[in-house]
């Protein structure tokens, strides 16, 4: 009899190799279960690239894979049965492979290991075949099956690879609306592959998808079937929406209308997906323009009392993303949503702001955080959001910057290849389904911030935020742990904070500090919005005073290092800001920073325009001091200035003529600007119409017109004229700047004019 000792080897892999030795019979299912161990511990679950191919080792087909040994059965009785069932899915009779199919269904599928056996016994190419005959039970049957057998990423890869996705388009025509539906579904989940995803908009696949959503949407709720098939298309287009091109097919198609059209329908199932091509869609400008115009943004509005997680962490998303258009902000005021995001926001961050009333019990009672807490408990139902390697935003990331409302918001919305990333988190949306993974504790919490913060971006409603007493919400959120939430609630914070109320709770309850170590984090995100938060809090006195003693004027001054310009241009606003105080010793805390004029100084040869406004700006206020202006002098700033006087940048100059009217305090200074020939250029900048322009121009002339040599090349660039205008300009810092520089011209013309009267007088009396 055989020992039954236990063996110090795996048992696993000392049965493999005991049961080849001993019977060669059974090397394929030894072979098998071999692969599939090494198959656990390898697999990377990743989308599969377009041009990338799983590797699979070849084994003997023809060898019997039912003769199973100890290690063998010891996988699971699923993973047999699969064997079993694509072995008379093979037989080509109707009735068995019906049957055949019955039983897969059983054969738990969602199991990693159920999926490799049915991949590796062939049974995908057997399913893919029957897809292909005209039979309806079997259809249906191929279709639930693949379904459920998709959920892994090397199946889907596999279906992809075997033209799975052209005899699924083919069914998305299919008479029955059943097939319809499953085929849709089955799309869904392969085109979270980009390579399954750009064949399927490259064969014009998207029109297929659309036309299943031409519907009756008051029949969705009686009609069973139909509203599956519908949800199984939406699905489809939420994942092929996460690319550009998806995007812009779908557009196309006519695909937006009928999304929402599908807005107002009370099935939450299919709210979801149609809710995340909207969240998708409006990455583009166009789609967010179109969807504001026709009034769908109430009804996101609506969705965000939705009882669903899933759906209202959706919705919260597509309003943040769609909320850097002033109506939807305005819409969103209007129509109480804010309301309702404010709520959320103390719902979600409850534990910090119960941190921030036990730190500091006073400031709690002041600013309102002691009251009961906003909201019902938070629902943890099952999220529909996938995870991938990348974050969406707002990022999970970054969206749309413009100039004016804060370079910010570029980031947090996102360009559209930013989008295509932000958005690969939603294309497994049933890999998370299936798994019953719960909304993430940061996810919805994200989202709300990011909206608040867009509608903060209009000084209009600062004041509508400040009234539903969100500002001691953010300030508490600073503790917060993720960046992303830090990034929006900083952000947020940093348009509140031009408010000297909202600055006074930013002061007291400690944000200006968490603000100052923050500095000192890497993301080019969150350091952005940082900076201008900085910026805006060093406008109050108070907030200033706290900077300045927490070492927050070096800490910014260290990210003109910054390789990053944006942060670069919002570090130097935020200096601008600090010096623009009448702050005593400030002057000498520049001259203490080592290196830091010079670092100044060099930053006037970046090729950014905004990073050369923000230096101008800030050199403006540092040459306001006589041995600052000298050692910026020693560095080169004359010259480079001067060079940047030819540049036709109407956004750049009145920051440079502000610093070159700021430097030329002295007559040596104003001599050396005419030297470098930055003279006759600031005489153009007097013929724009921009009165911000044409101040600090006038001022700047004004200055170098003290010097004699410069009279002379202002008279000879027809500047006498130009200054003519100018005394009939309404700004009286122009008019008293234009007829000082007249009177230095007319000066210095009368006395050449009297000494060449007294040549002509002395030339007689000498020939006598």
């Amino acid at each position: 009899m055989p020992s039954r000792r236990a063996s110090l080897a795996p048992r696993r892999l000392e049965s493999i190799a005991a049961s080849t030795d001993t019977d060669p019979r059974r090397r394929a299912s030894v072979k098998l279960a071999h692969l599939q161990v090494e198959h656990l511990h390898s697999e990377d679950e990743r989308p599969v690239e377009e041009g990338e191919e799983d590797e699979e080792e070849e084994g003997d087909d023809e060898e019997d894979i039912y003769q199973l040994d100890l290690p063998s059965a010891e996988l699971c009785a699923d993973y047999w049965q699969i064997h079993k069932m694509v072995k008379y899915l093979k037989v080509g009779n109707a009735i068995c492979t019906t049957i055949a199919l019955v039983g897969l269904k059983d054969c738990g599928l969602h199991q990693e290991v159920c999926q490799l056996a049915l991949k590796m016994v062939g049974g995908l190419e057997v399913l893919l075949n029957i897809l292909r005959t005209s039979n309806l039970r079997c259809n249906i049957g191929a279709l639930q099956v693949l379904e459920a057998a998709c959920g892994h990423a090397s199946t889907r890869a596999t279906v992809h690879r075997l033209g799975g996705l052209q005899v699924l388009q083919g069914l998305v025509g299919h008479s029955h609306v059943e097939v319809r539906g499953l085929a849709a579904a089955v799309l869904a989940q392969v085109c979270a592959l980009p390579a399954a995803r750009a064949a399927l908009i490259r064969d014009d696949g998207i029109p297929k998808l659309v036309a299943l959503l031409r519907t009756d949407p008051n029949m969705l709720l009686a009609d069973h079937q139909q509203a599956s098939a519908v949800e199984g298309a939406a699905q489809a287009l939420w994942a092929c929406t996460v690319s550009r091109s998806g995007r812009l097919a779908l557009l196309r198609a006519g695909g937006l209308e009928l999304l929402g059209s599908l807005l107002f329908v009370s099935r939450q199932s299919l709210l979801v997906p149609v809710v995340g091509v909207i969240h998708q869609c409006i990455t583009e400008a166009a789609f967010r323009q179109r969807v504001e115009e026709a009034g769908y943004t109430s009804a996101l509005v609506r969705l965000l009392h939705a009882s669903s997680a899933n759906l209202q962490v959706l919705a919260t998303k597509a309003l943040a993303r769609c909320s850097v258009l002033e109506a939807t902000s305005a819409r969103l005021v209007r129509e109480g949503g804010l309301k309702v995001l404010v709520t959320l926001l103390g719902r979600e961050g409850q534990s910090y702001v119960d941190a921030l009333v036990e730190k500091d019990p006073s400031f709690a009672r002041e600013s309102g955080l002691t009251g009961d807490p906003p909201g019902p408990p938070r629902s943890r139902k099952q999220s529909v959001m996938p995870e991938t390697g990348s974050s969406s935003g707002g990022r999970k990331g970054s969206g749309q910057l413009p100039a004016g409302l804060g370079s910010e918001v570029e980031s947090a919305v996102g360009t559209s290849s930013g989008a295509e990333v932000e958005g690969q988190k939603d294309v497994d949306l049933l890999d998370n389904k299936a798994a019953g993974q719960g909304v993430g504790d940061s996810e919805l919490l994200e989202a709300v911030s990011e909206a608040i913060w867009h509608v903060c971006l209009l000084p209009d409603h600062v004041t509508a935020v400040k009234d539903l007493n969100a500002v001691p919400i953010l300030v508490a959120l600073l503790q917060h742990n993720d960046e992303k939430v830090l990034t929006n609630v900083v952000g947020a914070l940093g348009e509140l904070a031009g408010d000297p109320e909202c600055c006074l709770f930013l002061l007291r309850g400690g944000g200006v500090t968490t603000l100052i170590q923050l500095l000192r984090r890497t993301s080019d995100k969150l350091l952005l919005n940082v900076t201008h938060a900085l910026g805006s809090c060093a406008a109050d006195e108070d907030a200033l005073m706290a900077l300045l003693k927490q070492d927050g004027l070096r800490l910014l001054w260290s990210h003109l290092k910054n390789p990053n310009c944006r942060i670069q241009a919002s570090a130097a606003n935020a200096i601008c800001t600090c010096l623009q105080q009448e702050s005593e010793g400030l002057a000498e805390v520049v001259r203490s920073l080592v290196g830091g004029i010079e670092l100044l100084v060099s930053l006037l040869e970046s090729e950014s325009e905004s990073v050369l406004s923000a230096v101008c700006a800030a050199i403006a206020r540092i040459a306001r001091d006589p041995q600052n202006l000298a050692i910026m002098t020693d560095y080169g700033a004359v010259t480079s200035l001067s060079r940047l006087a030819v540049r036709e940048n109407d956004s750049l100059r009145p920051f440079l003529a502000e610093a070159i009217a700021a430097c030329c305090v002295s007559r040596e200074t104003g001599l050396l600007f005419g030297q470098a020939g930055a003279v006759a250029p600031l005489v153009q900048y007097l013929e724009t119409d921009d009165s911000t322009i044409r101040r600090p121009t006038c001022r700047a002339l004004h200055r170098l017109s003290l010097e004699p040599e410069n009279c002379v090349t202002l008279h000879q660039s027809g500047a006498v004229p130009l200054l003519l205008e100018m005394l009939g300009s309404e700004d009286d810092v122009v008019q008293e700047a234009a007829a000082d520089c007249l009177r230095n011209i007319r000066l210095l013309a009368l006395r050449r004019c009297q000494a060449h009267s007294r040549g002509s007088k002395a030339r007689p009396s000498s020939r006598r």
